[in-house]
């Protein structure tokens, strides 16, 4: 050796872009924003190059004791496999939007990545030609379930809106008026 900076650590490899990585055609990669993805972190060694974990396939003669490929027995198997996880949280969900059938499968130790990926995700698959915050703002104020913000949020919006305390709620509904709505 020659006592030089070794450049050979793999470690020090090339950052490769988002586009390099090809993160929009992967299934274990949620974009929460540009240039922000989420990457499960379950991605088995099977998974990364290229099959997914299944159910046994049956024998051309299923023997008599073949299990049956039932609703109830594929659920038991998600449930497994999601508690097999080192994850202390996640979710794993099939859903038919406009009779399209996407899945959806997280697992991490963040619970607010968890629960940003799946509202993401629910959201995108609503309307392609609505922003996924208006999305999701609809849906919220649509629903029967009442939303209750902490106080800070609150002020960020009035202060996002450049408020002050001594501003009236009238000048906080004109300012999110103007804004086309408020993100809290």
């Amino acid at each position: 050796m020659d006592g030089g900076s070794d450049d050979t650590n793999p470690e020090d490899g090339k950052i490769l872009s988002p586009e390099e990585l090809e993160l929009e055609d992967d299934e274990h990669v949620t974009q929460i924003d540009e240039s922000r993805y989420v990457v499960s972190p379950n991605v088995r060694d099977d998974e990364i190059h290229g099959s997914r974990p299944s159910m046994p396939e049956p024998e051309s003669e299923p023997a008599p004791d073949t299990p049956e490929f039932t609703d109830g027995n594929v659920h038991e198997w998600l449930a497994e496999q999601m508690a097999d996880s080192n994850a202390r949280y996640g979710f794993d969900v099939t859903a038919k939007f406009d009779g399209e059938v996407d899945q959806q499968r997280l697992a991490s130790n963040d619970i607010v990545t968890v629960f940003e990926t799946l509202l993401l995700w629910y959201g995108r698959q609503m309307d392609g030609s609505t922003d996924v915050q208006d999305v999701l703002g609809i849906l919220l104020s649509e629903s029967n379930v009442p939303v209750k913000y902490p106080p800070g949020s609150i002020k960020r919006l009035a202060r996002s809106a450049g408020l002050s305390p001594d501003d009236s709620i009238a000048d906080l509904i004109e300012a999110v008026e103007d804004r086309d709505g408020a993100a809290l």
